[in-house]
């Protein structure tokens, strides 16, 4: 990958220094926000001991610590940056054989910028982020001046639902068994992120909430949208669940035409309904937003980035832990041991060098923000991890 525009220097600091300085802008690992207002975020710091966190070369960085950074300190972060796939071990990344930081090019990061751009039409919206996939993206809305000022993060992964035809057809055999349906609805309500709450939210407001996601066949909405129709009707609100909510979707096409090349001609992504919500499809307005390839390999389909910046959570693990507490070094070896047997593909915890991936990535582009005149001059509450 082709480094530009990232300043090198040299500093009079060894990594043994930096990790004895860099303790000093830790954040608090106790803080908590205390803002219960309607849909905004309300959740425990997940910046916490990790294990093996002894050997993290980088400290924690969030909007407010990299507020407190000296600028000597900024310079070594950004030498840190460049030098990340020299020092990294590759072998505790989810992909080795994609051991760079993403955005270092100057022209990649503008285009990211861009996209998250998008979402500061949004913000008066109350925004419902499904999944991994467009965290990275809302976290810098939620950074830039003019920006989103909050949104809600729901845990979510993997789909059930099959394209045939031109028709997207549920596989029963591969949907959430009803002891982890039920434990999926446990976790809605404990987040008030509920049918019930969705509509309360829209009543209050007088907006749609708007669910966004990476959006390429749509069947990971399709899925999500399923289990909470089927969690409306239950609750009584399946009509009015469906005229609470709109879909915003982000993807490449340039991808798909690359995927999909014996196809002569590709069409707009778009989210197909689920059963319960097709009478209603009309009312559930969509949009589709469109981002370069680079943009998208770095920050959609590198497993790093993907990893290190949300939980895994499909439906198999529903019903042994809360997406807060997996890969954070806060499971239990039992939790563990249960969770090998459900998903051995991802019973791994937190690693220091995804952690530090996250870390640098979270400064690069809070510096890139801060050095053209794009940051917010404050934030009101915890951004999600």
């Amino acid at each position: 990958m082709r480094i530009s525009s990232v300043n090198l220097v040299t500093y009079g600091l060894n990594d043994r220094a930096f990790s004895q300085n860099s303790s000093a802008f830790q954040n608090n690992s106790n803080s908590k926000s205390s803002d219960a207002s309607v849909f905004n975020v309300v959740r425990p710091d997940l910046f916490l001991c990790f294990k093996g966190s002894d050997r993290k070369t980088v400290p924690d960085i969030d909007y407010f610590s990299f507020r407190m950074l000296s600028p000597n300190m900024k310079k070594l972060m950004r030498k840190k940056c460049v030098e990340f796939n020299k020092k990294v071990k590759s072998d505790e990344l989810e992909n080795e054989q994609k051991a760079y930081l993403p955005l270092l090019n100057d022209r990649d990061m503008a285009q990211f910028i861009k996209v998250c751009e998008g979402y500061n039409k949004l913000k008066d919206d109350p925004i419902l982020c499904l999944g991994r996939s467009p965290k990275w993206f809302l976290n810098t809305a939620l950074w830039m001046d003019g920006g989103i000022d909050n949104y809600k993060f729901v845990a979510f992964s993997k789909f059930w639902y099959r394209n045939q035809y031109g028709e997207i057809i549920r596989m029963d055999s591969c949907a959430p068994t009803t002891e982890e349906e039920k434990a999926y609805r446990r976790y809605l309500k404990s987040i008030q992120c509920d049918p019930k709450h969705i509509v309360d939210v829209a009543r209050k407001t007088g907006k749609k909430v708007v669910i966004t996601d990476y959006i390429n066949t749509g069947k990971g909405v399709t899925s999500f949208l399923d289990l909470m129709s089927r969690y409306a009707e239950k609750e009584g609100v399946l009509e009015e669940f469906a005229k609470s909510i709109r879909i915003y979707g982000i993807g490449s096409l340039e991808y798909m035409e690359n995927f999909y090349n014996d196809d002569e001609e590709i069409s707009i992504p778009h989210v197909q309904m689920p059963e319960k919500l097709r009478p209603w499809s009309r009312e559930i307005p969509q949009e589709y937003h469109d981002m370069p390839l680079s943009v998208f390999e770095q920050m959609l389909v590198n497993e790093n980035t993907n990893e290190c910046r949300a939980t895994f959570y499909p439906h198999e693990v529903w019903t042994v832990y809360q997406p807060d507490r997996f890969k954070t070094g806060l499971l239990s070896d039992k939790q563990i041991a249960n969770l090998k047997k459900k998903c051995p593909r991802s019973a791994t915890n937190f690693t220091p060098a995804m952690r530090d991936y996250r870390n640098l990535l979270n400064f690069r582009i809070l510096d890139y923000l801060e050095q053209h005149g794009m940051m917010r001059s404050s934030l009101g509450s915890k951004q999600w991890d």
